[in-house]
């Protein structure tokens, strides 16, 4: 997988787009990745980095406004939090 590839599945992958929908956006036909373990495994890092950097950007804005005092934003924090330690 190109470099430039990679990227865009990251960036598609931290807006939680599924693996599905992140192919079809691609024009990249998933039943043809999976016959290559490299480019599959390649795919899967990728959305797995752009999930997690999508998370952090997504947790950064959200202490940043429970530290301004937003309950709501402080409320989903420790529902992430909660969630996160049941995955």
């Amino acid at each position: 997988m190109e470099k430039e590839t990679y990227e865009k599945v990251e960036a598609l992958a931290a807006r939680r787009l599924t693996e599905q929908q992140i192919a079809d956006v691609m024009n990249i036909s998933l039943d043809q990745l999976k016959k290559d373990r490299n480019q599959i495994s390649r795919f899967r890092e990728a959305i797995r980095k752009g999930r997690a950097k999508g998370e952090a950007e997504l947790r950064g804005a959200l202490y940043k406004r429970a530290r301004t005092g937003d309950i709501q934003a402080y409320s989903e924090l420790l529902r992430r939090e909660k969630q996160q330690g049941n995955d």
